[in-house]
């Protein structure tokens, strides 16, 4: 017995040290360092988040330690929220109580079980997917009008996975990639459609179709405002669309050599700022006779000084917009400027949320990963708004301020108890944001919750483990 007594202290013993006068011990306790992130889980609760991935997500599969669906994609949506950045990052809060016990998990499952879940999605799983995601996103929209934003990013590739092709790069020409369409709205900060596409598509490839989509998905009550887009999306048959559709719209135009010279030789030119002017003309393009559309011209002098001349020879370079607004043509210009916002969402979206580093083999199931990080997206940019009342603040800065508190998984009697490392004006803070959580979800999301319960009853298809699924790991 003394023996037993002496091993077990020495083994304690062992692990114990000292740096610097302070001594470090272990603990198997249940602690953490993300206990704050209690409160985005209770928003997602009250919005009714567990409930629509149940009716979302696929399911067939038939072992007997398998781990829920719904408990798998909200670690993966969690594992998003706390930084990381790639599929075996979800191994990081796998063992962790304290995020377990917030999302209210049975159990969390291993990055392979994850990867061969996503990587044997159909594309007809995925697209049920997004139609319920989107329809929460869509019912915390209700009526209303807002500005939408359409743009294109590049998501870098390091294999050779589906759809992974050269195409436009600008960082790195001869690495292949995926070419995403987001939609967003400008006021609201929400991404209301997202399409994975190849790498080799170009900017207005799909656009028509991805417009018809996202209008058909709009709740009837709401308005589009106007449509804001770069010069990749400028065609005829899209702004046929749009004006089929009824949709108010400002595109930057392609400044072709004859276009070029029509913009140059337009009279009128009212003076912005010391070195920007500003006018208009209607274009009739040769590919579209007999029709005529307002255009916005600005030109930006460019002036170079040479020595030993006594004159200042100037450039000056061309920039149009397309446009059915009616406002003058210098507040057409500024409104268009605006759009540089929604450049804030992509960095946002891919350094914060790592929208460009999760990605398997299967396109399909690189597409429902996307797709589920965008709805948490989405769901973050409604907290920030309705909870945190800052639109403005990222996720970033949302960890630092929210997320990173220690916690402690305890009981008392029966109940399971998050005990939080806060005192004085942060509990303050933190308990104030739970009273206004509780406010936001009792009033705003049972209304959601049962709208949504009257919607989007059909199942998806069973999901059946199609291949090999270690195809569905990446190299690195």
């Amino acid at each position: 017995i003394k023996a037993k007594v002496r091993d077990r202290t020495m083994q304690s013993e062992s692990t114990k040290r000292t740096y610097q006068g302070v001594r470090v011990e272990y603990t198997s306790k249940p602690v953490s360092g993300w206990g704050g992130i209690v409160s985005f889980t209770r928003f997602m609760q009250g919005l009714g988040v567990r409930e629509l991935l149940d009716r979302a997500l696929p399911d067939g599969r038939t072992s007997n330690n398998q781990v829920g669906v719904t408990d798998m994609i909200l670690q993966f949506m969690v594992t998003v929220l706390t930084g990381g950045k790639r599929f075996e990052h979800v191994e990081r809060i796998r063992g962790d109580e304290v995020v377990r016990v917030a999302v209210g998990a049975k159990r969390f499952g291993s990055p392979s079980s994850l990867t061969r879940y996503l990587g044997n999605f159909l594309p007809s799983q995925t697209e049920h997917l997004q139609e319920r995601l989107m329809e929460m996103v869509f019912g915390t929209l209700g009526s209303g009008s807002d500005v939408l934003d359409l743009d294109s990013t590049v998501f870098i590739r390091y294999g050779k996975q589906e759809g992974s092709s050269r195409g436009y790069n600008p960082h790195k020409r001869k690495l292949v990639s995926h070419h995403p369409l987001l939609a967003m709205l400008a006021k609201t900060k929400v991404i209301v459609h997202a399409w994975l596409r190849a790498g080799s598509a170009s900017p207005h490839r799909g656009a028509q179709e991805f417009l018809r989509e996202l209008v058909s998905q709009l709740p009837k009550n709401f308005h589009i405002e106007a449509l804001r887009a770069d010069s990749g999306f400028y065609s005829k048959a899209f702004l046929s669309l749009l004006e089929e559709l009824g949709i108010p719209y400002v595109l930057a135009t392609n400044m072709e050599r004859n276009f070029k010279s029509w913009c140059a030789s337009r009279p009128g030119w009212q003076p912005v700022s010391s070195d920007i002017d500003v006018t208009e003309g209607r274009y009739e393009s040769s590919k579209q006779r007999g029709v005529f559309r307002r255009m916005v011209i600005i030109r930006k002098a460019i002036r170079r000084d040479k020595d030993n001349v006594l004159f200042v020879i100037t450039d000056y370079k061309y920039q149009a917009f397309v446009t059915t607004l009616s406002t003058e043509a210098v507040d057409v210009w500024r409104f268009y400027m605006k759009r540089g916002d929604c450049e804030n969402r992509i960095k946002e979206l891919k350094y914060d949320f790592g929208a460009d580093s999760f990605c398997l083999h299967s396109f399909t199931g690189t597409e429902a990963a996307f797709r589920l990080i965008v709805f948490t997206f989405n769901l973050m940019a409604i907290f920030n708004t309705a909870i945190l009342r800052d639109p403005k603040i990222t996720l970033g800065m949302v960890r630092h301020k929210v997320f990173v508190i220690g916690a402690l998984v305890g009981t008392s009697g029966r109940k399971t108890i998050l005990r939080l490392g806060l005192k004085n004006r942060w509990r303050e803070e933190f308990e104030t944001l739970l009273i206004r959580l509780s406010s936001w979800t009792t009033s705003t999301a049972a209304q959601l919750v049962q709208t949504l319960e009257t919607r989007g009853s059909e199942r998806p298809s069973p999901w059946k483990l199609r291949t090999n699924p270690m195809r569905f790991l990446l190299p690195n």
